[in-house]
């Protein structure tokens, strides 16, 4: 039956006995998390199970503390533990393209880094003066002896042999270069060859002495070929002699610095890269042996190391918080440096490690959105964590024409936590098929607690925290309580409160703004009710426009008197920064036709699914009423009055149900009286969203007007534990100038509508004079008349086929 709701259940009031403090200052600050115990369990199991793909997705409304519980849980996680390796990349003596991965623990990246460049500046320093040591030069000289003894010979033997067949060794220089020739000597002077006939001409020579010198010539050439043959192997030999003097010199003191880069490193893993480096030194004794060193580049870049990951400092595992997750931040990169001729160039050394390898052995936390919005980030992501490795390249490299480096790929072991909207994670588990394989765990925050004694200390344990960490007055009694009466409206539902406590903390850090304005040492009920009176003011221009709008009467919402055929409904406009109510007036005619109910805003391309639904459900519940003994005969068009965007949503359909009614049975409904609620096909009035913002709005529309007394709101019997009304509300409906009913059935809510009561099926029909009745009575008129002009037309027909 209708019930006339009084003011006590129109809001929760938080009682005495929860708040046994008199004053927030009183309480501890919440050491832990509160009110998510679900998901705090899903986080520890999977930050503390192994195995692959066990990555975990944390989903919840922003301000539930998410981030706040994932940055304490992986503080607790990380301490203690051992540091992750660092990573270094070192050239590849075997294939300088594709550098080498070194994983050191930590610290120990660093010493080899530093340890190497000492090698380097000790070799360069020592070697240079090893090299021109007197001592050692002797030792060179007596291993090139015998060599540059028979060199000289055959040299000189072959020079020897060249003038006694009247020729001449001379150098001809050919631009930068010089090479040897052999000229015959004609009148004590060297003469080219293709100047012999010009002295045969001249009586120099007869052409049998050219004839001869060309052979002699072509047989010394030869043979001079032969020489500088041996010559150059002789020379050869001699590079080897000195190589091998320099190595037996050299190598103690590469075995000492070697063995010392080992010592100061102190992890066995770097050895076998020693060994690599100890044997490309004795490879490579001329890089220190020249003065010289080219301008813009380093000739020992080969035994430098690049330290990629350092985590030496790390008192634990890494967390990484990654809030730029571009493709070059989480899987880095290798930069380009340009020459002086303006050419890209890169080397090992320029390679980076982004946030996924920065992370490794530790924790990844990644925001959903930002991931999934940068592109190739996520398949990227997706990889890498499959196959436990991250390959870092540069995606420039094949634009800008830099040779390509291709790096080990690194062994990746790492943790990753994503934030994100449970809806994001619903698509990605249907349509991803890697994405189950790869986030095994789900953390879902939960928006709500519990309405219990236990909540409310846990509520204002998190806000005493936030009082002590930014300095704000304590909360006295009934500052607490205004606190938690504000967590339960934004809970929605009377029996619980919210958790999202970052909203809760800018109602507190507002009322604490106004309490030290006003002078005062405590948050009282008087700030916080200002600080939301504030907060709706600031963002609430586009309700007071709607206001507006009613009260100028630009848009018609009658608020006095009765109308056939026209209801009041309540419809919610949620911008995000602002929820607020909205009246609609809403209209149903009724005509002859066989269309049923006509969906104008359908028709119109207004409505969306929901909303057709409940079209077709409040159908449904007029043809099982009136359509018992004939079908349902009627043409009925209903519509949101000036309403010109899209409408969602079926909490309306109980207040079309009572237009179209009106409009059958021809009875005036209030028009001081607005209505919320949907319907099943069988007349139940259901629980709607946005109660509270329903009533309220219709309040102030009321109320501009000037409340008559008897004004109020009809809600649905399910939404009566989901209320919690404005103070203003809530005094005018003790003081009896408003009213808030609520009902269960059509039936219900017809009657208060109309004062007329509704009926019950009887065996012979609706009883006389109901509301019901009257509509049955209208349904079946039309039909009459319908049948009539269908026989009218038919007779037309065949009168003009007769004739």
């Amino acid at each position: 039956m209708v019930r006339e709701l009084p003011a006590e259940e129109l809001a929760w009031s938080c009682p005495d006995d929860w708040l046994p403090w008199r004053t927030s200052a009183d309480i501890e600050p919440a050491a832990s998390i509160v009110g998510q115990d679900r998901a705090v369990r899903a986080i520890a199991f999977g930050l503390g199970v192994g195995g692959t793909g066990y990555n975990i997705f944390v989903t919840g409304l922003s301000g539930t503390g998410r981030l706040t519980t994932i940055k304490r849980f992986l503080d607790e996680q990380t301490e203690g533990q051992e540091p992750a390796d660092d990573v270094c990349f070192v050239f590849n003596f075997r294939s300088e393209e594709e550098p080498r991965v070194l994983r050191l623990k930590a610290g120990a990246g660093r010493r080899l880094r530093e340890a190497m460049d000492r090698l380097i500046t000790e070799l360069a320093e020592s070697l240079s003066e090893m090299f021109t040591n007197q001592e050692i030069r002797d030792r060179i000289d007596a291993a090139l002896a015998d060599l540059k003894g028979e060199e000289k010979e055959l040299v000189g033997s072959f020079e020897h042999e060249v003038q006694e067949a009247g020729f001449q060794m001379v150098q001809i220089k050919m631009g930068m270069v010089t090479r040897p020739e052999i000229f015959p000597v004609v009148k004590e002077k060297p003469v080219p060859m293709d100047e012999l006939s010009s002295h045969v001409e001249a009586g120099d020579l007869s052409a049998e002495e050219a004839s001869g010198l060309e052979k002699s010539h072509e047989l010394l050439m030869k043979k001079m070929g032969e020489v500088f043959q041996r010559v150059t192997e002789l020379r050869r030999q001699m590079e080897e002699q000195v190589e091998k003097v320099q190595k037996a010199v050299v190598r103690p003191l590469l075995d000492v610095v070697v063995r010392r880069v080992g010592e100061a490193t102190g992890d066995d893993r770097v050895n076998d890269y020693l060994r690599e480096v100890r044997t490309d030194l004795e490879e490579r004794l001329a890089a220190f042996a020249g003065d010289e060193k080219p301008e813009g580049v380093d000739p020992f870049l080969r035994w430098r190391v690049n330290l990629a990951v350092d985590n030496g400092e790390l008192k634990g595992r890494p967390v990484v918080i990654e809030t730029e997750p571009t493709f070059t931040n989480l899987f880095g990169t290798i930069e380009r440096s340009l020459t002086s001729k303006g050419e890209g160039t890169s080397s090992f050394l320029k390679i980076r490690a982004g946030s996924l390898l920065r992370a490794s052995g530790g924790y990844l936390v990644l925001s959903a959105n930002d991931v999934l919005l940068e592109a190739r980030a996520w398949p990227g992501l997706k990889r890498a964590l499959k196959y436990s490795r991250v390959q870092i390249q540069s995606p420039e490299s094949a634009v800008l024409g830099i040779s390509l480096l291709k790096p080990e790929a690194v062994p990746l072991e790492v943790k990753v936590v994503i934030i994100g909207d449970r809806s994001i994670y619903d698509l990605l588990y249907r349509l991803d098929p890697d994405f189950p394989k790869i986030f095994k765990v789900l953390a879902d925050f939960d928006s709500l607690m519990p309405l219990r004694p236990e909540a409310a200390h846990d509520i204002l344990s998190v806000l005493r925290k936030v009082s002590a960490d930014e300095d704000l007055p304590a909360m006295e009694q009934s500052g607490m309580a205004a606190i938690l009466e504000v967590a339960v409206r934004l809970g929605r539902y009377r029996h619980r409160f919210s958790s999202r406590f970052s909203d809760l903390a800018d109602v507190l850090r507002e009322a604490s703004f106004l309490a030290r304005k006003a002078g005062s040492e405590t948050v009282s009920r008087e700030h916080v009710t200002g600080a939301l009176a504030a907060h709706r003011y600031r963002h609430g221009l586009s309700e007071e426009r709607t206001l507006d709008f009613i009260a100028d009467e630009v848009i018609h919402i009658n608020t006095e008197g009765t109308a056939v055929g026209q209801v009041s409904g309540l419809a919610v406009y949620d911008l995000g920064h602002h929820r607020f109510g909205k009246p609609a007036r809403i209209s149903a005619r009724v005509g002859l036709g066989r269309d049923g109910v006509i969906n104008i805003e359908r028709q119109s391309g207004l409505s969306g699914p929901t909303y057709d639904k409940g079209v077709n459900i409040l159908t449904g519940f007029l043809r099982g009423n009136f359509a018992r003994r004939a079908p349902l005969t009627m043409a009925c068009s209903v519509t949101f009055e000036q309403s010109y965007g899209g409408v969602d949503g079926d909490s309306a359909s109980s207040t079309e149900i009572y237009a179209i009614l009106s409009a059958l049975a021809e009875l005036p409904l209030r028009q001081d009286v607005a209505v919320t609620g949907s319907v099943d096909q069988y007349g139940r009035v259901q629980p709607i969203g946005g109660v509270n913002e329903k009533i309220e709005a219709f309040y102030r529309v009321c109320s501009r007007r000037g409340l008559s007394g008897s004004q109020g709101v009809m809600i649905p019997s399910g939404n009566v534990k989901d209320l919690h009304l404005d103070g203003e509300v809530l005094k005018a409906v003790r003081e009896g100038s408003f009213h808030v009913w609520e009902v269960g059935s059509i039936e219900e809510g017809i009657e208060l509508l109309t004062g007329t009561t509704a009926g019950e099926w009887q065996d012979d029909g609706w009883p006389a004079g109901s509301v019901y009745a009257r509509c049955q009575e209208r349904l079946d008129e039309m039909a009459r008349l319908m049948r009539r002009a269908g026989k009218a037309a038919t007779d037309d027909t065949d009168g003009n086929g007769a004739s």
